[in-house]
């Protein structure tokens, strides 16, 4: 089995029509899960930061994108479901025996970062088919080991994974006697209430399959 970090910078990004026309109305797009999957495309749920003067309703104006919902709007962002069948997710969904990692996003300071894992021909497939559809800067290729490693679960969450079950742990949220809500902890570290579930949920999905696993 092996994980693939898959990494583009600003500037490669923007040799994609769709995704340039993205950066137009968008600072950031955050993938916080996948709602629903079918052979047309993929629901997500999505945090979006628009540049200044932009609505979200402007997505819709996009090829590959819908508004399904919007959920909520902050400072953080508008939280909504966002229908995609951009040739990049279409490719994902035809293989079979790969799994993309959420949180992943685009970025018009830092890129786009997308964590896949699987078996590693299918890996290898979706590596080939991600070149012609939009070739990465840099490609990281790790192989999972049944063996005990310090670092794999730097390899299996993200750092924003990790540093919202950090807080959650130290404020104990999973005491048996817990007293603090998901709320609190959200204002505390200035994150909507649904964007730091939806990373706690993630974070706790990727756990228990890597014990399942390891239990396998």
């Amino acid at each position: 089995m092996r994980k693939v970090i898959l990494r583009w910078k600003t500037s490669s990004l923007r040799g994609s029509k769709e995704i340039s026309s993205i950066l137009e109305i968008c600072e950031r797009i955050e993938i916080l899960g996948h709602l629903s999957i079918t052979d047309k495309g993929v629901t997500q749920l999505a945090e979006v930061k628009l540049k200044e003067g932009k609505k979200i309703e402007e997505l819709n104006d996009l090829e590959n994108f819908e508004v399904i919902e919007i959920h909520e709007e902050n400072e953080d962002g508008v939280l909504v479901s966002l229908f995609c069948n951009h040739n990049l997710a279409v490719t994902a969904i035809e293989l079979s025996n790969i799994h993309i990692h959420p949180p992943y996003g685009i970025s018009e300071k830092e890129g786009m970062e997308m964590r896949i894992s699987g078996l590693s021909n299918s890996v290898r497939r979706f590596i080939q088919l991600i070149r012609i559809v939009l070739p990465p800067d840099n490609i990281s290729v790790q192989t999972f080991q049944k063996e005990n490693n310090d670092n794999v679960w730097k390899t299996i969450l993200t750092e924003r994974q990790v540093e919202v079950l950090s807080h959650a742990i130290r404020k104990g949220f999973y005491s048996m006697d817990r007293n603090v809500t998901l709320k609190q902890l959200a204002d505390e570290m200035q994150m909507a209430r649904s964007t730091y579930g939806e990373h706690i949920r993630r974070a706790e999905v990727e756990i228990m399959n890597k014990i399942f696993n390891d239990l396998s």
